[in-house]
């Protein structure tokens, strides 16, 4: 076959299942048709009239059964999209994709091109969602929804290799002191900028001196309450990680939006008051270990208010302040 009638048949039957039918029904037809007319030609009999007669119905006959072949093959791409289609309509699978060979019909690999990329839009969409469902605008780090994932998470990491060797985690809660009054002098704007500020500092300033500290996760927790989870930190860790976060946190330079030092207004230097616990050291449960964090970090906050700590914490001084108490 020459290039030009290549082109000739594909124009005709290459783009529509339908063509191919017809070309496929057109082609028997004639072959029957000039089967009867041939023999009545060889043989000028009247039976042999009635054979060509048979010849040609015997090749219409032929047509139901290629043309039931000729669909079930052009149409089975079409049965692995309707396949594909309710495999992700019943099992919710964003990942199915619908895979054609070279000889599909042009029309469906179109269509399934078309149906893989939007199967693509919508992970990379519902991907996008997810993040930003568990991202606080203000600071860009977790919010509340990422913080109890990260619990359950931990959780489970410890009940599954805990029986193997010993692990825990810590949690510590953080709270800005005197943050209402920051915002009445200076308004919330000024607030926002200071907790935007707060979030940079945690997800940076341990990782720029530890670096056994990167696994550290970072939560707004709501308000100008902040959560850290720290994997593979004991109790008596997580203290002396709450003593280097008070440190850091009284020693840092925060600014109002228009750029005052709070530290030189009649605010003072902004600090924090800062509670912890271990999981399983003691608590086994995800809300226990919060609100044992919680306590803690009241206590200290009301320890502070009674002695009137302004001046920077000192090495320790998490330890004299919390002891043992509220729990032991």
């Amino acid at each position: 076959m020459t290039e030009t009638n290549r082109r000739w048949l594909h124009s005709i039957t290459g783009f529509t299942i339908a063509g191919k039918i017809l070309f496929a029904n057109c082609a028997i037809v004639a072959v029957g048709a000039f089967s009867g007319t041939w023999i009545t030609q060889q043989y000028e009999q009247e039976p042999v009239f009635l054979m060509g007669a048979i010849f040609f119905t015997g090749g219409l006959l032929l047509c139901l059964p290629i043309n039931y072949l000729a669909a079930k093959v052009a149409l089975a791409p079409l049965d692995k999209l309707a396949d594909t289609m309710k495999e992700v309509q019943q099992e919710n699978n964003l990942y199915a994709a619908v895979e054609l060979d070279g000889q599909a019909d042009p029309q469906i690999r179109m269509l399934s091109s078309s149906f893989n990329t939007m199967l693509q839009w919508i992970r990379d969409d519902r991907d996008t969602i997810e993040k930003l469902s568990l991202i606080d605008p203000l600071t860009d780090v977790g919010n509340t929804r990422a913080l109890h994932n990260g619990l359950e998470a931990e959780i489970a990491r410890i009940q599954r290799y805990g029986q193997d060797f010993p692990t825990f985690f810590s949690l510590l809660i953080i709270d800005l002191d005197n943050f209402k009054m920051l915002n009445d002098t200076f308004g919330h704007l000024s607030g926002d900028t200071v907790l935007r500020d707060m979030a940079e500092l945690l997800k940076t300033c341990l990782r720029k001196t530890d670096t056994t500290l990167a696994a550290l996760k970072h939560y707004r927790f709501g308000g100008d309450e902040f959560v850290i989870i720290a994997p593979h930190t004991s109790r008596d860790g997580a203290r002396i990680l709450a003593e280097r976060l008070d440190c850091i946190i009284a020693r840092h330079r925060f600014l109002t939006r228009d750029g005052i030092p709070i530290s030189e207004t009649s605010l003072g230097p902004l600090r924090a008051s800062i509670g912890y616990a271990s999981y399983p050291e003691e608590t086994t449960s995800a809300d226990e270990l919060l609100s044992l964090a919680d306590k803690r970090m009241y206590a200290v906050k009301e320890n502070r208010k009674r002695k009137r700590l302004v001046s920077p914490p000192r090495p320790g001084d998490y330890n004299l302040r919390l002891g043992r108490s509220p729990n032991p």
